[in-house]
Formats: structure tokens, C-alpha cells, sequence
């Protein structure tokens, strides 16, 4: 009776494998959705666009863009991990979605490690520190030795609680032990009126939205909190080059899946995701907008996503950032 149990297993395990094959024969064979988990308009939603649209020629099928903002990123981001594993709904990823805002609050919707399928690295966007151009700060060095001087003295904005630059300057200040005061707003944006009329004196920001700041010459950029520098600012150190190496953060941007993403379905969209960065229009564009392109493979980002998720929940438990 066993053995007969175990044949009837096996046997419609073995029906079930064309219906299977059929699901990644071919793939794509219908339109791709690309989930970009933030509002129209912005950086993540105009690389999403560039990476669909690239994606589109060289896949043959339509790559649609489609925003899910909300809970810093996690509403969209939550919608995929929910979605059907089979290609066709797949994620623009980001550091601050899957290592950032999951901490934020007690119960988050997704799992960032176990819930997804790592596809390839897209872009590094990174945080960089600007001052008002008419502070006599020329270094990363000589701000943070007037800070440790004038404890409580500095202020920062950053587009508030938990977001990319909160958690920037909280590295900085554990890692080098100064005493930065935070003021935060709705969006980066909001705080560079206040710098110029002198109620604040610094702003962390994302690299492409701090551009139109640094072009008008009226913030000065001090340093990239990177592991490399940025194309667009070849010019300005990472922190790690201006002797901080422990206050390094990577804003990475990437595709996932669902998890149990086939890996078929995986190896057909990072060469794909490969050939789109290696084309000169797409690097161009990135470039111009603050991003370099970051191919990496599937394991790559994976162990990236693994790891950055570990060493965000101890700086941001040592700076005393918790779920509320």
C-alpha cells in the first residue's frame, strides 16, 4: 500500500512538470511588471523607468512601471512578496526598504531575506553631506573637530525619522561619537531653505536630489558616505577616504522577485539587467542623475541585502532608533 502511495506521489509530480515548464519556457511571453515601491516623479521612479524601458527592448516584451508608494517603500515592496513567483511581478529594490524601514515598526509586512529572490544589482545612489556654502568647513575632518569642540552646536536636516539620512548622520555620530542635532522634515527638499537662512547648517541627502543644491554653489559637498566615490562628484572623498571608514553606508538599488523566483526566470533577467547597464544611453542618464550603475550577480545581491540587514539593526539599535 506504501509503495502504491509513493508511485501515485510520484507520478503526479511528474504530470505537474510541463505545466511547470510551460511558466519559464519562453519567458517573457507577456508583459513584465516593474513595481517601483515610491511616488511618481522621483529618482527611484525616473531609474525605474529608464532600467523598464531598456529592459523592454532587449526582452521583447513590455516592461511596465507601476508606483506602489507608501510606508517608506514597504507597501510596495510588501506587494511583491505576496505576488506569484513566475517573473512577471518583480521589484525595483532598495537598501532603505528592505534594511531601513522593516526596523521602523513592530510588526513589518515582508521578511527581507527569506521573503524574495534576489535578482542583480541595479545602481549605487549615494548619501552625501553638504554644508552651507558659507561655513568656513572645507573637510570632513574640520566639521567634525568644531563639532566634537561645540557639542549640540550643528544641526542637520534629513527628510525625517528613519529615512536614508537620519540613519546616515546616526552613523556618523555613533562611529565617531559627536553630538549632531537632528531636525527632520517631510522631505530633504524642505530643509535647504532652512540652511540657507542659517537655522540649520548641513543636510544628509541622497546624491541625485542634493545635485540642484550643490550646481547653485549655495551647499559645498564635504564627503560621500559610500565605499566609492560618485562619477557625477569624482571630486568629493567617501568618508571612508576622509579617515571614517566605520561610518560607510552602500544605498544600493536592485531587483527581486518573490522568493522561489525560478532560476530560469533569475538568470534570464540579470543578463538581461546586465545588458541594460552596460548600454552608454542608460549609464549616461544614471550618471547625470547622482547614480552609477552596479551590476552584480544574484548571490551578489543576496549576501549584500543579508548583510546589510545585520549591520543597520545593531547601528540603528545602538543609536537608539526602534520600532514604534
Amino acid at each position: 500500500m506504501r509503495k502504491l502511495h509513493t508511485l501515485m506521489i510520484a507520478l503526479g509530480l511528474t504530470m505537474m512538470l510541463p505545466a511547470f515548464a510551460q511558466t519559464t519556457v519562453g519567458y517573457p511571453n507577456r508583459a513584465v511588471r516593474l513595481v517601483v515601491p515610491y511616488g511618481a516623479g522621483g529618482v527611484s521612479d525616473m531609474m525605474g523607468r529608464v532600467i523598464a524601458q531598456k529592459m523592454t527592448e532587449l526582452l521583447g516584451q513590455p516592461m511596465v512601471v507601476e508606483n506602489r508608494p507608501g510606508a517608506g517603500g514597504m507597501v510596495g515592496t510588501g506587494f511583491v512578496s505576496r505576488s506569484a513567483p513566475d517573473g512577471y511581478t518583480i521589484l525595483f529594490s532598495s537598501l532603505s526598504a528592505y534594511a531601513i524601514s522593516p526596523r521602523l515598526v513592530k510588526a513589518p509586512p515582508y521578511d527581507p531575506v527569506n521573503d524574495f529572490t534576489a535578482i542583480g544589482g541595479v545602481a549605487i545612489a549615494p548619501t552625501i553631506l553638504t554644508v552651507d556654502a558659507k561655513l568656513p568647513f572645507r573637510s570632513l575632518k574640520e566639521l567634525l573637530a568644531y563639532a566634537k569642540a561645540n557639542p549640540g552646536k550643528l544641526s542637520y536636516g534629513s527628510s525625517g525619522i528613519g529615512s536614508v539620512g537620519h540613519i546616515s548622520a546616526e552613523v556618523l555620530r555613533t562611529s565617531v561619537g559627536v553630538e549632531l542635532v537632528h531636525v527632520p522634515y517631510k522631505t530633504a527638499q524642505q530643509a535647504y531653505p532652512d540652511v540657507l537662512a542659517g537655522s540649520i547648517a548641513m543636510v544628509f541627502d541622497a546624491l541625485p536630489t542634493a545635485m540642484q543644491h550643490i550646481r547653485s554653489s549655495k551647499m559645498r559637498p564635504i564627503a560621500m558616505m559610500s565605499d566609492r566615490r560618485a562619477s557625477l562628484l569624482s571630486d568629493v572623498p567617501t568618508f571612508a577616504e576622509a579617515g571614517y571608514p566605520q561610518a560607510t553606508l552602500r544605498l544600493w538599488i536592485g531587483l527581486h522577485g518573490p522568493s522561489n523566483l525560478p532560476g530560469e526566470v533569475v538568470q534570464k533577467l540579470n543578463q538581461t539587467l546586465h545588458k541594460a547597464l552596460d548600454a552608454p544611453d542608460l549609464r549616461e542618464r544614471f550618471t547625470a542623475a547622482g547614480a552609477d550603475p552596479y551590476p552584480t550577480t544574484a548571490l551578489e545581491l543576496a549576501e549584500l541585502v543579508r548583510d546589510d540587514v545585520e549591520r543597520l539593526a545593531k547601528m540603528m539599535a545602538a543609536a537608539g532608533i526602534r520600532a514604534e
